[in-house]
């Protein structure tokens, strides 16, 4: 059992009565850089609602190279599947920045498991937000440059953790843009010399979030926007 509140925006946004109810339930857990929490085929039997970090929603594809579909951080959980029903990953969940989180057993929210009406309305509420990033990611993926789209994931990551800093390398935001390091690596020097941040060792600082947001595709705002509109105080502010 958990003695201290939840981070998860989620969970902290329980009334005491809901919290004191689902705690019992809960366990943290570390998630440590490139950790595969779910793989496709793999059982869903856990729900991971992050408290610090960042967790990504991947396809691998047949050559074994990856694109991400979808970022959760401290707003969400993972899976949405589990919330759906369904007890079988389609796709894998792969932590992008290490942080911690609390999971709960997936049994407990199968089949109306859990008699709790407002963490009910927030699972809905994300999981509609949740498809939206998912389609919205697929646009642009296809439309959008890869400057543009590697500005709009940093700052979607950026939008998810406390302070300025991410540890992530080049390779891994390459795997996760779907591009070769060589192009991932053009952009990011690019970024680097125009002070937009700074890199060194695995970890990114941010130094303009506003010229990244001038830099990024439309795709980040109309996302922001069904954040704010669905989960209004999803994220930490900058």
């Amino acid at each position: 059992m958990l003695a201290a509140l939840p981070t998860n925006r989620l969970l902290a946004g329980l009334s005491k009565v809901e919290w004191s109810q689902l705690r019992s339930l809960c366990e943290r857990v570390d998630l440590e850089l490139g950790q595969l929490l779910f793989d496709e085929g793999g059982p869903l039997d856990y729900l991971y609602f992050p408290q610090t970090g960042v967790i990504s929603t991947v396809t691998t594809f047949e050559d074994g190279t990856h694109a991400e579909s979808a970022t959760t951080g401290c707003e969400g959980v993972v899976s949405v599947a589990t919330l759906l029903g369904d007890r079988q990953a389609s796709f894998r969940n792969i932590v992008q920045i290490p942080g911690s989180a609390i999971r709960i057993p997936a049994r407990a929210v199968r089949n109306g498991g859990l008699e709790l009406p407002q963490l009910s309305r927030g699972l809905q509420a994300y999981t509609r937000v949740f498809t939206s990033q998912v389609m919205q990611s697929v646009a642009c993926n296809s439309k959008h440059n890869v400057k543009q789209r590697c500005a709009r994931w940093l700052l979607m990551c950026h939008d998810r953790v406390e302070g300025d800093e991410l540890e992530i390398t080049q390779e891994f935001l390459g795997d996760m843009l779907g591009v070769s390091r060589t192009a991932v690596g053009s952009v990011t020097r690019r970024f680097a010399r125009a002070g937009w941040f700074s890199y060194r060792r695995g970890r990114i600082t941010i130094r303009d979030r506003a010229a990244l947001r001038h830099a990024a595709c439309e795709c980040y705002e109309r996302v922001r926007q069904e954040y704010d509109r669905l989960l209004p105080g999803s994220f930490f502010p900058h």
